[in-house]
């Protein structure tokens, strides 16, 4: 383990199961504007992946310049370091409804049937349903053509709005996958779970799909191949998510569906292994059709919350200047003359392009002030979910 050395340069290391779609975002955000097509990592950005490498590893080194860096990661540590949580209360209490969701993970994990070793964060929030069948499966729908066709299908009850049901499935999925992650990740330092990032290998077997994790090393040789071939097609993943029938995309997926037959796997994919450490005496018994109702109240209130916060700055705080000069630098250029500047509110700058409030229901919502009640109604819409009231009346 000790004389064990893995090595990777940015575009590896943000893909690999240290990194994080945060990390990936910024990486080919800052690919898409080089004029050398390479990805970076700013200061906070490798900072925070170095850190998730120094969990499993003993020693962690950076060499080189810019965009051509490589990470080392030398020899792999037996058990894992406990990850620091430099937060308040290391992140307890800022989750209006942790509790509840952690009882939800316990009574999943400590049913009867069997629970599938690992899972992703969107399958597992759908599990415990957090995220009733109407958000997860828009959720997963990424591409402009595959929204519409969803949402023209969808029943009248959920057809709330084309514009805001989808800025709710976006902000409300994420929101909750990211809750979801944080709780899980306290809880397996509480010892409660064990909570592990994974890679998952699709094979078939007997005519059915097997999903199993594969170790790191195997895991990092496949996504090496898998940006080789990227390279060779010039391809992004962004290309690969939101153009599946580009016929780059297209070349691509033929050549890796080729190499995964050559080693005998459909597909990978990255995912959490999750497993029960308490006992059943540590475990206290809930009704799980309370806590999912405890848990969408308090998920709608606190999603409510947060847009009448969205609504205030809309009205009262400056939108911040955006500073180009990075790119004047590299692209070349002049930076705008100050009387060009936009200096207002976003609602002064509504106001201004008279012609976003005839197409834009969101801009119409939070000019009328209407923003945070037609959010809260329309994300309990979405979820399937009533307030005390509305059960009795149902019944």
């Amino acid at each position: 383990m000790r004389n064990e050395m893995i090595q990777f340069n940015l575009e590896e290391a943000v893909n690999s199961v240290y990194g994080n779609d945060a990390l990936r975002k910024h990486f080919y955000e800052k690919k898409a504007k080089s004029k050398k097509g390479k990805g970076n990592l700013g200061t906070n950005q490798t900072k925070q992946i170095l850190g998730n490498m120094d969990i499993d590893w003993y020693k962690v080194e950076i060499s080189g310049d810019g965009a051509d860096r490589i990470i080392s990661c030398i020899g792999r540590k037996e058990v894992p370091t406990e990850r620091q949580d430099n937060r308040k209360n290391n992140g307890k209490g800022q989750i209006p409804y942790e509790e509840v969701v952690r009882n939800l993970v316990l009574l999943y994990l400590n049913q009867d049937k069997d629970v599938p070793a690992t899972t992703t964060i969107s399958v597992l929030a759908h599990e415990l349903e957090m995220m009733s069948d109407t958000l997860y499966i828009a959720s997963k729908k990424v591409t402009a053509n595959q929204q519409k066709a969803h949402y023209d299908n969808l029943e009248p009850k959920y057809q709330v709005g084309y514009s805001m049901f989808w800025h709710i499935v976006s902000k409300e999925s994420k929101r909750i996958k990211d809750h979801l992650n944080s709780i899980l990740t306290r809880m397996s330092d509480d010892e409660i779970i064990y909570y592990r990032d994974v890679t998952n290998a699709v094979t078939i077997e007997d005519g059915k799909e097997e999903h199993n994790p594969i170790d790191n090393v195997m895991a990092f040789q496949i996504k090496k191949m898998q940006r080789k071939l990227r390279e060779k097609h010039d391809v992004t993943i962004a290309d690969i998510r939101f153009r599946p029938n580009h016929r780059k995309v297209l070349a691509y997926k033929e050549d890796e569906e080729s190499y995964f037959e050559s080693i005998g796997i459909e597909y990978i994919y990255d995912a959490k292994i999750i497993g029960l450490i308490a006992t059943n005496k540590e475990i206290k018994n809930y009704m799980k059709d309370n806590l999912i109702i405890d848990f969408k109240l308090s998920h709608a209130e606190n999603a409510k919350r947060l847009a009448n916060n969205i609504q205030d700055v809309f009205y009262n705080k400056l939108l911040k200047a955006q500073d180009n000069s990075k790119f004047i630098e590299e692209l070349g250029g002049r930076a705008k003359p100050e009387h060009a500047i936009f200096k207002g509110t976003e609602y002064e700058l509504v106001i201004e392009d008279c012609q976003r409030l005839i197409y834009d229901a969101i801009a119409q919502s939070k000019v009328a002030g209407t923003y945070p009640i037609e959010y809260s109604s329309k994300l309990r819409a979405i979820q399937d979910v009533f307030d005390e009231e509305e059960n009795i009346s149902n019944l």
